[in-house]
C-alpha cells in the first residue's frame, strides 16, 4: 500500500510542471515561464526554466557569466527531456530545464544565451560559443546575415 501511495502521489501532470500547477510542494521546484524575468523565492525554494532546444539544428541554451551571487541562488544543473522519448530519433527537439536553488536573502541576477547555428560558431550541447558577440556570416549560401545570440537576463529575488 505504502508503495502504490508513493507511486501515486510521485506523478506530476504530464506537462512538465509539478502536479496541481505550478505551486512550489515539498520536494518539488516551481516552474517559471522563461518570459518571467523577475522571480521571487523563498530560502531553499528551488524553481526550475524550461526552453526548447533542438541539436539536430544546432540549438542550445546556456547558462553563461556573470554567475549568479552563491549566497542567494545557485545552480542545481540542467536536464534534457527528447520529444521522441527514450528512442533518439534524428531531427527531434526537446526540452532544457534549468534548476535553481534560492539560497539567503539578496537579489542577483543570470542570464541564460540561446544559439543558433546563424548566431553562435563552435557551440555544442555542453560548450557555449567562445565569443559573446555575433558569430561569422554562416558558410551556407544563406543571405541573412548574422545575428547576435538571444539573451535573456533574469533577477531573482530571494525574501
Amino acid at each position: 500500500m505504502a508503495a502504490l501511495l508513493a507511486l501515486a502521489t510521485g506523478c506530476g501532470s504530464g506537462t512538465g510542471e509539478p502536479a496541481g500547477g505550478s505551486t512550489s510542494t515539498a520536494g518539488r521546484p516551481t516552474s517559471h515561464p522563461v518570459k518571467d524575468t523577475s522571480i521571487t523565492a523563498r530560502p531553499g525554494e528551488r524553481f526550475t526554466l524550461t526552453v526548447d532546444q533542438n541539436a539536430s539544428t544546432r540549438e542550445y541554451w546556456y547558462l553563461v557569466d556573470p554567475a549568479p551571487d552563491s549566497s542567494v541562488l545557485v545552480s542545481r544543473g540542467r536536464d534534457y527531456a527528447s520529444d521522441s522519448g527514450d528512442e533518439p530519433v534524428d531531427g527531434a527537439g526537446g526540452r532544457l530545464t534549468f534548476t535553481f536553488e534560492a539560497k539567503g536573502k539578496g537579489t542577483t541576477r543570470f542570464t541564460l544565451l540561446h544559439c543558433t547555428f546563424a548566431t553562435c560558431q563552435g557551440n555544442t550541447s555542453t560548450r557555449p560559443p567562445e565569443t559573446t558577440g555575433p558569430s561569422a556570416t554562416p558558410t551556407t549560401a544563406a543571405a541573412t546575415p548574422s545575428q547576435t545570440p538571444q539573451r535573456i537576463t533574469y533577477t531573482v529575488t530571494v525574501r
